[in-house]
């Protein structure tokens, strides 16, 4: 998916986004959803207090990459969908409310919590 990101980067540059199959183009926005929805709600952000070292380093690992999968497929489909002359096809609306998905909840579960306490959860209702 990272190279699938880059490579949509650089036809969105050459300006030839709109040349590709409307129909293909729909059917690897559609498995990029399904790439997109499965990191949506997964938390980097957590403490399994009776997990060893490992088991939390390998647990941490495995989320980190379908999280990092996930903002790679986000990253192609909003590559595809902001090339020029697009047709409207293309422009899918679960799509689109899954890439907001991903976002938001990382935005507020992931990133806000490492740099403000505010919004940090105490899981345990403290």
């Amino acid at each position: 998916l990272s190279e699938l990101g880059s490579e949509s980067a650089k036809i969105k540059a050459m300006g030839i986004m709109d040349k590709l199959s409307t129909d293909k183009t729909v059917r690897v926005l559609n498995i990029l959803e399904k790439n997109i929805q499965d990191g949506s709600k997964l938390s980097t952000l957590f403490n399994h207090n009776n997990d060893t070292e490992d088991e939390e380093r390998l647990w941490r690992d495995l989320i980190m990459e379908r999280v990092t999968k996930s903002a790679d497929a986000c990253l192609t489909a909003i590559n595809i969908m902001t090339s020029p002359n697009m047709p409207k096809a293309v422009y899918i609306e679960d799509i689109i409310e899954r890439v907001i998905q991903y976002t938001k909840f990382h935005l507020q579960n992931t990133l806000y919590p490492q740099y403000d306490p505010v919004y940090r959860v105490d899981p345990h209702g403290g």
